[in-house]
C-alpha cells in the first residue's frame, strides 16, 4: 500500500454516484497575514456509500480525539491543583 499526504481537503463533489475528494498541499504561508497558499495535489474517487462510511469513521475519530483532549485537560488541571 502506498501512503499519500495532503494538508487540506479542498472540495467534495458527487456526480453520477461517484464522490470525488480533491486534496491540496500547502505551498507557502505568508508571514505577515498568515494566509496559506494551496495547490491541488490529488483526487480520490469513491462510490457514494464509501463516502458515507468515510464520514462516519471520521466523526468517530473526531469524537475520540475530543474526548482524549478533554481527559488530558482534566488531568493537567488536577495535577496543577494537587501541587498547590
Amino acid at each position: 500500500m502506498r501512503d499519500l499526504f495532503a494538508d487540506r481537503l479542498l472540495n467534495i463533489s458527487v456526480i453520477g454516484g461517484v464522490a470525488r475528494l480533491d486534496f491540496a498541499r500547502v505551498d507557502s504561508i505568508n508571514a505577515d497575514d498568515k494566509k496559506v497558499a494551496l495547490s491541488p495535489s490529488y483526487r480520490i474517487a469513491v462510490p457514494v456509500d464509501a463516502l458515507v462510511q468515510i464520514a462516519e469513521q471520521s466523526n468517530q475519530i473526531v469524537a475520540a480525539i475530543k474526548q482524549q483532549n478533554k481527559n488530558q485537560t482534566q488531568e493537567t488541571t488536577t495535577e496543577s491543583t494537587d501541587q498547590h
